[in-house]
């Protein structure tokens, strides 16, 4: 007699295999470069038509004719002396215009948080129409969204700034937020102190990356009083500071950069309580001998192709890694770019259509990198002979569960393994088992004994984390 998931299998592979680009190959192949010397430290990359506008920090913003894609040429400066001496630390783009994110981050040297507004209408000679710039000097911007009317500047440790665009030549201040700084860490020291790093907007809700202080939910719907709603932050640890850099939606699904952490894929359907999916975690950043300084990996500025359902990272000595998320369970390496041991690492990755721009730093902390400009590839993907579908890790029934349920899941290697359910939010509530298990399929019948409710059940191994919900109900 077939068990209910023999029975419900056929059609779970042809749902994976219709949504999933299987054990795709992809191609990547390096088509120009321009290698920039002090004092310009590039930060972002924005191609448009035939130019390229760069975020080079102490040397403004430079833009590059990029029709010959080969040999990337300097045709003009907007200096910093044009931007209130402020340095120049992301771009924006909307239309013909672009937004500067302005205030050196780096080292805390006390340039204010500001704003630019540019004019590319002409995208050879650039205009500035207009700088803002707050009153408080401390640590810079990092980063800067634009949705229909206002700017929302991750303006550091003052948090979340909100502009009024709508006149480029008259930036207006609307609203300023920042987040409760004691999260997770009460009274946090200095080196823990959170900072807005980077978001995304949808429907009057930011996901802002609030840097150690995790993943921020804020309404936005009243632009003069912005409220957080929902908080975040990795629960599998926290004798380690985590550092939440950048984020990209899909649907209900995030896609968030941290740091020496790797990626987390998070369920924000109810963003009152956001459930992490998976966690793909490449440096084992749990590991005591991973720390910050000197990790192989930083993951910085991130990007989604929905077409290939593939999550693009910048990851510093990494320098460029793909991740295949059409399993949003089972995040796949599929594709990366460098090496870790050619001492250049990457902070800046724009993806545009079939290319991508990144951009590299010089820098001795936390990773050495001795080569700074920017890098175009070209990719794709290629097909193979046979593909074969790849299913989720977990797999449970029934779901929802009275008495008990049946786990079953695969393991690509030998290693040790933990097993354990915890309440949505993220306490444990229950250990199954931590015990080393050889590769391969694996079934396990648990009895839970838990009170009814919504739960996690998480796969921990040495690379990555996997969960999966499961609903408790009465006899």
């Amino acid at each position: 007699m077939k068990t209910h998931f023999q029975k419900i299998l056929p059609a779970i592979v042809l749902f994976v295999l219709s949504i999933s680009l299987q054990a795709q190959n992809l191609s990547m192949q390096l088509i120009g470069e321009k290698q920039i010397g002090l004092p310009a430290v590039p930060q972002k990359a924005i191609p448009y038509g035939s130019y390229c506008y760069l975020a080079a920090k102490g040397s403004g913003l430079q833009v590059y004719d990029i029709t010959n894609v080969a040999s990337p040429t300097l045709t003009s400066t907007i200096p910093v002396s044009a931007l209130e001496d402020l340095e120049v630390m992301n771009i924006y783009r909307k239309a013909d215009r672009l937004y500067l994110a302005l205030g050196n981050f780096f080292g805390n040297n006390g340039q204010q948080s500001g704003l630019a507004v540019v004019n590319i209408a002409n995208a050879a000679s650039p205009v500035v129409e207009d700088v803002w710039k707050s009153g408080i000097q401390d640590k810079g911007s990092a980063s800067v969204v634009v949705e229909g009317d206002y700017a929302y500047l991750c303006a550091m440790s003052q948090g979340l700034i909100i502009l009024d665009v709508s006149q480029p030549d008259d930036i207006a201040f609307v609203s300023q937020y920042i987040p409760d700084p004691d999260f997770p860490t009460p009274n946090p020291a200095p080196a823990q102190a959170p900072n807005a790093r980077g978001l995304a907007i949808r429907d009057d809700i930011v996901y802002l990356c609030y840097d150690a202080g995790g993943l921020r939910v804020i309404n936005v719907a009243d632009k003069t009083n912005p409220v957080e709603t929902g908080r975040y932050i990795n629960p599998a640890f926290s004798n380690k500071q985590q550092a939440f850099n950048n984020i990209t939606l899909h649907g209900n699904t995030a896609f968030v950069a941290v740091d020496y952490c790797g990626m987390e894929v998070l369920d924000i359907a109810d963003t009152a309580n956001i459930v992490q999916v998976s966690w793909w975690n490449p440096w084992e950043c749990q590991s005591p001998s991973n720390i910050w300084v000197g990790s192989p990996g930083h993951t910085n500025q991130i990007d989604y192709n929905a077409e290939c359902q593939l999550v693009f990272i910048s990851s510093a000595q990494s320098e460029l890694s793909v991740i295949d998320v059409a399993v949003p369970t089972a995040p796949e390496l599929v594709g990366s770019y460098g090496s870790t041991d050619d001492q250049q690492g990457t902070w800046g990755m724009t993806l545009d259509s079939n290319r991508i721009y990144l951009v590299y730093i010089t820098a001795v902390i936390p990773f050495v990198s001795n080569w700074a400009g920017i890098r175009i590839l070209e990719w794709g993907k290629t097909s193979k002979a046979i593909e074969l579908p790849r299913t989720p890790p977990l797999r449970l029934y029934p779901n929802p569960a009275r008495h008990s349920f049946q786990l079953e899941y695969d393991l690509t290697e030998y290693g040790e393994i933990s097993l354990e359910m915890t309440n949505i939010q993220g306490k444990v509530t229950k250990q199954i088992l931590q015990e080393y298990q050889s590769a391969g399929l694996h079934s396990l019948a648990i009895v839970p004994q838990l009170p009814t409710g919504t739960y996690l059940l998480r796969l921990i191994t040495a690379n990555a984390t996997h969960s999966i919900k499961v609903v408790l109900v009465e006899e």
